[in-house]
């Protein structure tokens, strides 16, 4: 039996439903968060909204990214078909760990097995194509199925809720991804979009950049506080803002589907910053920075990329509509939102919540009113993607 068009390359369901659970999810927690959750136990409130900030979220559209570069990058498939309907039956599943009872064991199986069959999708390919640039990429994604175990360990009372801190590892284990995606895509698609040869890449800065964020997350295993983060975070954000100033990003502005990705890098390093002054003892919240590279760098970046995938790989002309500008405002305004109101005016925390979580789910919504259509009908030339 034929399936539906949305399963014929990884980013059509993964874009979808990510985009829907953003939506949702975020308005969910800021509503409920000070209330208890059901569910597997301990896995409530804020274990609950990161978790599923993360293992839900971020994941899908990881895999939804992933699942479509790969086979440009491998010249072979990862996952079509009935493997990738499998696949999102997984992520789906696991989506109900905040339900009560044996439902809330069966979905921490799924979400359990949903980062291995995964690895295992995107990579044979690469090792068959013999890829050696996209290794490490395969590697952070058993490092985060890792984070995932002991997330589940530790919300299950198997671990010292102060012990192991892995959701705060996985979100750096993220950023490690998006540095080592936007070192490769952004320079290129200014580039080409502009015409401009000026626009350039320093492969060891670039290197350099990748490796300083990666020590982060090794320091957040072992030093989360203190001078060692401090500096490990400040070298890691001056890096990755030094690699970006030959990007274009002021040429860029003029075109939504470029600064979205430009800004959402700039979030990295801001994010990065902040980590660095937090850990040094600056009047700086540990949270601020976790949501600078949260609803900052991660959402925007996401955001952006969700766009410009689904619009190539559709058949599409690679611009922005005004309804999809409108979201990139939107997801950057949740962000500086999120971060600099609890931060200035800690009386009005929750206020910056609700205001956030709004302006956030209706960023992706946008994006999934938007690009339905796009996901889950063929592509108008005819061609499979």
């Amino acid at each position: 039996m034929a399936l539906p068009v949305v399963f014929q390359k990884g980013f059509r369901p993964f874009f979808l439903l990510g985009g829907l659970w953003a939506a949702f999810a975020v308005p969910w927690w800021a509503l409920t968060y000070q209330q208890p959750m059901t569910g597997e136990p301990g896995l409530e409130s804020v274990s609950w909204h990161s978790h599923e900030m993360i293992f839900g979220f971020a994941m899908a559209i990881i895999a939804g990214f992933l699942l479509t570069a790969v086979e440009n990058w491998t010249g072979r498939p990862t996952a079509r078909g009935w493997f990738l309907a499998a696949l999102v039956g997984l992520w789906m599943t696991g989506r109900l760990v905040g339900l009560g009872g044996p439902i809330a064991t069966i979905a921490g199986m799924a979400d359990l097995t949903f980062i291995p069959a995964l690895a295992a999708a995107v990579g044979l390919p690469i090792i068959l194509a013999k890829s050696k640039r996209n290794f490490l990429l395969l590697a952070l994604l058993p490092a985060l199925w890792l984070c995932d175990v002991f997330l589940h360990m530790r919300t299950s009372g198997l671990l010292p809720e102060s012990q192991l801190r892995t959701d705060l590892v996985a979100v750096d284990l993220i950023v490690v991804i998006l540095v080592i995606v936007t070192g490769r895509i952004v320079p290129l698609f200014t580039k080409n979009a502009l015409d401009d040869d000026r626009i350039r890449s320093n492969a060891a800065i670039n290197t350099a950049a990748i490796v300083s964020v990666l020590a982060v997350a090794l320091v957040e295993l072992v030093a989360p506080n203190g001078l060692l983060m401090a500096v490990v975070a400040g070298i890691s954000a001056l890096l990755v803002l030094v690699r970006s100033l030959h990007w274009g990003a002021f040429a860029a502005l003029r075109r939504p589907i470029l600064w979205v990705l430009h800004l959402g890098h700039a979030w990295i390093w801001f994010g990065l910053a902040l980590k660095a002054a937090a850990a040094a003892g600056l009047p700086v919240p540990p949270s601020v920075a976790t949501h600078a590279l949260t609803a900052g760098a991660i959402g925007t970046l996401t955001l952006g990329m969700m766009t410009r995938v689904t619009l190539g790989h559709t058949g599409r002309m690679i611009v922005a509509t005004p309804m999809m500008t409108l979201a990139f405002v939107a997801v950057t305004a949740a962000a500086v939102v999120r971060v600099l109101g609890p931060w200035f005016r800690a009386d009005l925390t929750q206020k910056s919540l609700m205001v956030s979580a709004v302006l956030w789910s209706a960023a992706f919504a946008l994006y999934v009113l938007g690009n339905t259509r796009f996901l889950m009908t063929p592509r108008p030339d005819g061609k499979e993607g």
